[in-house]
């Protein structure tokens, strides 16, 4: 990962700390941000997540726990994390943080997008695991694949600008992805309609709806973002 990128994504974190404003706020200690009111994780869970987590580039943050919530620490900068479940935290509208606890008790922080941005963090300490195989490829025939080329629109009403866009390319037997935050990230096929993007966790997946062409669901949940194919 390059330092831009992680810096980026500090940039999009932190400028998306307010909740949505139909929903209650939780009050927070002086000097800390309120945040949106989400599930009640008891404090001897949070305390598990509390450390420094580094980014493979090396930039670090700090998750500090004050109160009853847990908070990303740079310097100048606090972000409350907001509970979706006892693991699985919102920065935000559009980025949540995932703590996954291994059996020596090490702990990795998944920061995602869940669209097109997977980072993951190590806690000072924590060893690396070794990734687990990734399911075999499938093979999807190249008639198939080129039913899903060309470029895509983000459906309007989803975010706040309208001018993100995904390209799909065809090169040999392979999906390539281009576009907004991507870099020719590769479509590894689950089946014939569900891929992985990259070498993150992420799955795309390619719907086509008679009468109505094709549409890119990216991601999943809250998550979740379409973009439809304009040839």
């Amino acid at each position: 990962m390059r330092i831009a990128a992680s810096a980026r994504i500090v940039v999009a974190v932190l400028a998306c700390v307010v909740g949505r404003p139909a929903e209650a706020q939780q009050s927070a200690p002086s000097g800390y941000p309120a945040y949106t009111l989400g599930v009640r994780v008891p404090k001897a869970v949070l305390e598990r997540y509390t450390g420094e987590y580094v980014y493979p580039d090396g930039n670090t943050i700090m998750v500090r726990l004050i109160g009853d919530t847990i908070y990303r620490e740079i310097p100048g900068q606090i972000v409350p994390f907001v509970p979706i479940t006892e693991t699985r935290f919102r920065l935000g509208p559009v980025f949540t943080a995932e703590f996954v606890i291994d059996k020596a008790g090490g702990v990795t922080q998944i920061l995602s997008d869940g669209v097109a941005v997977e980072f993951r963090l190590l806690r000072k300490g924590t060893v690396a695991a070794v990734p687990p195989t990734p399911p075999a490829a499938v093979r999807v025939p190249r008639s198939v694949l080129q039913q899903y080329v060309g470029h895509y629109e983000y459906l309007p009403g989803q975010m706040g600008r309208n001018d993100l866009y995904v390209e799909v390319r065809l090169k040999g037997d392979t999906l390539i992805a281009l576009g907004s935050g991507l870099r020719n990230a590769v479509l590894t096929p689950i089946s014939e309609t569900r891929f992985r993007l990259g070498s993150t966790a992420i799955e795309w997946e390619f719907a086509s709806t008679q009468g109505s062409g094709v549409t890119l669901i990216m991601g999943s949940g809250i998550q979740q973002m379409r973009a439809g194919l304009i040839r």
